[in-house]
C-alpha cells in the first residue's frame, strides 16, 4: 500500500517534471528536495541512501542542463558568451510582458542583432547564430523533462 508521504512525493515529482516547460521554475532542484524530504520522513530507510544520492544527482543535472543549454548552443553556433548572456537577460526581461515566448524572442533577437553588427550585416550568419541559441533554449526544457520523468519513475519504483 502506498503511504500518504510516498503518494505526495510522487505527485510532486510529476508536477516538477511538468514545470520543466515553465521558465524560471527550478524543477530539478525542487525534485531533489522532494526526494530528500521523503527520505528524511522515513529516516533515510526508504528508498535507500544510494538511490537517494543517484536521484538527487540526476535531478541537479537536469537543472544544470536547463541553465547551460542556451549558453552552450549559442556558443556552438558562434555567438560570443557576452552576447548569449545579454540575450538571456533580455529574454528574462521580456518574460514579464510576453510570457514564456519572451525568453526565446529575447535570446534570439539579441543574438541576431549582435551577429548582424559583428558580421557586417550578414543576415544568414546572424540567423544561424540566433537559431542555434533558440533551439538550445527550447531543447533544454525537453532534456530537463526527460531527466525528471526518469527520476519520477525510478523514485516510484523504489518506494512502491
Amino acid at each position: 500500500m502506498v503511504t500518504l508521504a510516498a503518494g505526495l512525493a510522487i505527485a510532486l515529482l510529476v508536477v516538477w517534471t511538468a514545470s520543466s516547460f515553465v521558465p524560471l521554475v527550478p524543477g530539478g532542484v525542487l525534485a531533489a528536495l522532494t526526494v530528500v524530504g521523503y527520505a528524511y520522513t522515513t529516516g533515510f530507510a526508504e528508498p535507500g541512501l544510494a538511490v537517494v544520492v543517484a536521484l538527487v544527482v540526476v535531478s541537479l543535472l537536469a537543472s544544470a542542463a536547463d541553465l547551460a543549454s542556451g549558453m552552450v548552443s549559442g556558443r556552438l553556433g558562434g555567438a560570443s558568451t557576452r552576447t548569449v548572456v545579454l540575450g538571456t537577460l533580455v529574454g528574462i526581461a521580456l518574460l514579464i510582458p510576453l510570457g514564456p515566448i519572451g525568453i526565446v524572442v529575447g535570446l534570439g533577437g539579441t543574438v541576431f542583432l549582435a551577429a548582424l553588427d559583428e558580421h557586417d550585416g550578414d543576415t544568414r550568419e546572424a540567423a544561424r547564430q540566433a537559431a542555434y541559441a533558440m533551439v538550445g533554449a527550447l531543447a533544454s526544457a525537453f532534456v530537463q523533462a526527460v531527466l525528471l520523468a526518469g527520476v519520477t519513475v525510478a523514485f516510484a519504483l523504489a518506494v512502491l
